[in-house]
């Protein structure tokens, strides 16, 4: 393992360093004339104090110092657009001296607007928020937060354990560690999942998960849209829509727009695959619900012309853009923005 993160950072430092990444973007900008947008995915920004208290996974989380220090980086190198550029389609692009870049948040957090949000407007950077309107409503964490809370408290582990042993013979096996469990946990119909659930969890869970985890609020998100923010669907209650019979999909996809621009004034123009998970049968519905873009969590640049319904993003979190010190890394990121692991 260490070896393969010692690779891993030369590889970074060579194409970071050597220009490569920059070099093919001028090739494929100014001469071959092909647009691309490099489009990013985050979910939460977080202090080190909030980090501290928050039960999201490590793969959720950047936090407030490299966020600030990234939006510096691509505000100096990128020409960071909202989603109006994108659905142009090629149309009144202008400037092709710099790379396009849009910044997209995953769900909703309450960090999204007390942490991001304060940044974003220093900055002078649009975004993009995919939301999740029952957990707007809810208050509440995602399971995944409500279960990593339990499993970090030995005897709740110990009983989580137990009763997944006695729910799901299919399940993960009794030295699974949590990741394994989340994975399993997603990757089924969102009925089953909160049966199961219901079986690990205590009533009491939500109610001592912290605040730090909670979802932005209606009147949080109204604000940013008043401020260049745009507002995007999620889904209502986040299923892995893929696992979900054509009802259950359309509905997700129908009231989740219906409820976003009822709630906040706006059109809904984009959406989101939970997880990124989607296929054809669900990109079909996500068009026809009356979407115009969706985006999913493949890696890689979105070029003009391809499907608008299948966008790729690059995901990034801490250990995607920073050095094994803990500081922002602009190689690290070069290599994130390949599309590589």
């Amino acid at each position: 393992m260490r070896i393969r993160r010692f690779l891993r950072f030369v590889l970074a430092v060579v194409i970071h360093y050597s220009g490569l990444l920059s070099i093919r973007g001028f090739i494929r900008r100014r001469i071959f004339r092909q647009e691309e947008f490099c489009i990013l995915c985050l979910h939460r920004v977080l202090s080190f104090q909030d980090q501290t208290q928050s039960n999201s996974l490590p793969g959720m989380v950047l936090r407030e110092e490299t966020f600030v220090e990234l939006l510096g980086y691509l505000k100096r190198w990128f020409l960071i657009v909202p989603l109006e550029v994108l659905l142009r389609n090629g149309k009144e692009l202008g400037d092709r001296s710099k790379p396009r870049c849009l910044v997209t948040f995953d769900d909703g957090w309450v960090d999204n607007f007390t942490t991001a949000y304060p940044w974003l407007k220093k900055f002078g950077v649009p975004a993009l928020i995919f939301v999740v309107p029952d957990f707007v409503e809810s208050g509440k964490p995602f399971w995944v937060e409500q279960l990593v809370h339990a499993w970090r408290e030995p005897h709740q582990r110990e009983r989580i354990q137990s009763r997944l042993r006695d729910l799901a013979v299919d399940g993960p096996g009794p030295g699974a560690n949590l990741e394994e469990v989340v994975e399993w946990l997603k990757h089924m119909v969102a009925q089953r999942r909160q049966r199961i659930l219901g079986g690990l969890l205590s009533s009491q869970e939500s109610e001592r998960d912290p605040e730090v985890d909670r979802p932005v609020t209606w009147d949080q998100l109204r604000e940013m849209c008043q401020k260049g923010i745009e507002a995007g669907s999620h889904t209502v209650s986040h299923p892995l829509l893929t696992y979900e019979g054509d009802a259950t999909v359309e509905r997700e996809l129908r009231e989740c727009k219906q409820v976003i621009e009822e709630r906040l004034a706006t059109k809904v123009r984009a959406f989101a695959y939970p997880n990124g998970d989607w296929d054809p049968r669900v990109r079909k519905m996500v068009q026809q619900a009356g979407y115009e873009c969706a985006f999913t969590t493949c890696r890689g640049w979105h070029r003009h012309g391809e499907d608008p319904f299948t966008i790729r993003r690059i995901m990034l979190h801490e250990g995607k853009v920073t050095w094994p010190s803990g500081r922002f890394s602009p190689a690290m990121l070069s290599l994130s923005l390949t599309g590589w692991r």
